[in-house]
This record gives C-alpha cells, structure tokens and sequence, in this order.
C-alpha cells in the first residue's frame, strides 16, 4: 500500500468514526418495531388493552406519538386495532427519539439567545426528563489478548445501564401504586430495552492491547467493510441495520423471523428457572447477549486484524473486510435473538396485567 492510499483510508476512517454516536440505537428503528410486532400477535385481547389504555397516558403522548402517526392511522378511531398496534410498535422507537430530540435541541441552543434559547431551553428540560442514554447498553469487556491487555475498566461502570433499568422499569409497569403517566414511560423502555438486551453489541465490547485498549465501544469503533456496499460502517451499525430500514417490509421479515423461530421451538430458553427473579431474568438475556457477539460477532477475522495495532498516528484499527459468510451468519442470529426478544417482552406484559 502507498503512503497516498493509506493516507486516504486513514482520512476516510476518521470522518466516519467521527460522525458515530456515542451508542447506536440497537436494530434500529425496524427491528425494534420487528420485536413489538411479535410482542403485539402474542398478547391476548385483555392484555391489548391494557398497554393500550396506559400508553394513551404517557405524558408526551400528543407530541411523540400522535404528532408522528402516518395520517391514515390518525384517521382511525382510537379504538382501532390497527392504531393500537402502531401506537405499541412506536413505543418501541420512543427512547430513541427522546435521545435524538434532546441532541438536536442541545445544538439548536448553541448561539441562541434571548425569547428563542429560553423557549429552547425549556423544551430541552422537558425532554431531558426521559432520556437517559446509559440505560440502552451494558458493555460487559471481551479480550482479544486478555495476557497482554492491562486490565481496564470499561467506561460508564458503576452507572445504571440496561442491566437494571430493564428490571426496574418491568416492575413499574405492573405496580398499580405508581401515576399512569409514570407506568406508561416505564412500558415505553420496557418495549425497547428488551430489544436492546438482545442485541449483542449492546451487552459486549472489544479490548485489544494495540489496536482497541479503551475498548471499542460495544462496536461503535471497530469499522467494517461488506460486500457490495463501498463505504465502510461500525461494526456496530452493521449489526443494528441487519433489519434494513424499509418500514414496509416489516411485517414480512416478522413473518421470516417467527417462522424460522416459532415460539414452540425456544421454550427451554423462554422458560425461566423456577422462582427466577425478574432481574435473574434479565440477566440471563444479556449473558446470551454477551455469548452470543462473542461466539459471532466478533469473528476470526476480526479478531486477528486487532492484534495488529493500527498504523502510525491512527486513532481506530484500519477497516476490516468481512464477506458474505459472515452477514448471512449474522442475520440468522439476529433473527433467533428478536424472536426471543419479542416472546419474552410478550411474556413480560403478561405478567404485569397479570397483577390486579
């Protein structure tokens, strides 16, 4: 390779990785809506109706929800089954666009002064209310070279992040104790933190002596390049985006997923041990999570490129090329883990109506 060449891939790589989040929303926004949609056709009628009467009570459900519905759904009754169901598919995406709302507002407020900062400032505050980013992930450390890699704590330890936000807020949603408005926030990130606990980049992260020694924040570092495609992507976007964005198509691959994993077929990993807490529960997904991007995310390929460290002044290993194999892998096991994450947030939903 050229001086010339590496220079531009450098270049390239550092504008990309520049651009990433701090934590990439898990499946993005379709299969998040995949694993509601699965939740939704498990549910019995009672159990319908019980998300949807408490999420017609979420504080902000005029602006988030109905403010984004399609108009044709707007035109249905509220009653309708159809609405109902996109409401609960739309809760799934809501702490996401909670997150990206109070990003964008902190940026509008840059420069703002006088009536308009002030009325900004006041909407950041509102929103800033329910976000709270470090609930989407747990980054549980995997060492390519564990004997030569010092031990390192990853950042955000200690903090509150899905390991118990998930189960706190499972047990909001069913205590009748709690103000509606509060219950139907808590169902919100119910409905999403359980597809983020499955997917595997937000349970685990990459450490390399050379190439990664602060980790590679559950993927967001760590560049990849795939068939067919020439512009390079987090690792951790690739995994997100293995869904696509099509929100059309949705209703199909929910169909692909639950007929290649019928529920049937994944009873001895839907049933919990006997006398099981909620959060025992909960960390059981999230250590399948963790083995599950050790076993295949985070490949043979990619595991011998991090023991090469990047190239002199590089801030982020060079890009890893990874070929169809290993994305058509990945889609089978993305497939099998929002299945999981559907069923068992059908079940979750069921035990808190349950609690009259």
């Amino acid at each position: 390779m050229t001086l010339r060449t590496c220079l531009v891939r450098l270049a390239l790589v550092f504008a990309f990785t520049a651009a990433l989040p701090a934590e990439a929303r898990g499946w993005h926004e379709s299969g998040h809506r995949i694993v509601a949609r699965i939740a939704w056709d498990e549910l019995t009628p009672a159990q319908r109706t019980f998300v949807s009467d408490l999420l017609v009570r979420h504080p902000r459900f005029a602006e988030d929800f109905v403010g984004r519905m399609p108009d044709a759904i707007k035109k249905l009754a509220e009653d309708d089954a159809e609405r109902r169901r996109w409401v609960f598919m739309h809760a799934a995406i809501w702490p996401d666009l909670i997150k990206e709302e109070v990003k964008s507002l902190g940026k509008q407020m840059v420069g703002a002064g006088g009536p308009e900062r002030a009325a900004l400032e006041q909407r950041f505050a509102d929103a800033k209310k329910y976000d709270n980013g470090l609930w989407h992930f747990d980054n549980k450390p995997i060492y390519v070279d564990p004997y030569t890699l010092p031990a390192v704590t990853p950042a955000g330890t200690g903090l509150v992040g899905v390991q118990r936000a998930l189960p706190a807020m499972i047990k909001e949603v069913g205590d009748r104790g709690l103000p509606a408005e509060r219950r139907a926030v808590a169902l919100a990130w119910v409905v999403h933190l359980l597809g983020d606990s499955h997917q595997p980049l937000h349970s685990a992260a990459m450490f390399a002596a050379g190439a990664l020694p602060e980790g590679d924040l559950g993927g967001n570092r760590l560049i990849v390049t795939v068939p067919g495609s020439s512009a390079p992507v987090s690792l951790h976007a690739l995994w997100d985006g293995l869904f696509g964005a099509d929100e059309t198509a949705e209703a199909g691959l929910k169909r692909r997923v639950v007929t290649s994993h019928p529920r049937r077929r994944l009873l001895a990993e839907l049933t919990a041990p006997a006398g099981a807490s909620v959060e025992a529960r909960v960390n059981l997904w999230l250590d399948e999570s963790y083995r599950a991007a050790d076993a295949n995310v985070y490949s043979a390929e990619i595991r011998g490129a991090l023991l090469t460290a990047p190239p002199a002044g590089a801030t982020t290993p060079s890009p890893v090329a990874l070929d169809r194999g290993y994305v058509h892998a990945a889609k089978q096991v993305a497939m099998r883990r929002v299945a999981l994450a559907g069923y068992r947030l059908a079940d979750c939903i069921g035990g808190a109506e349950a609690q009259r």
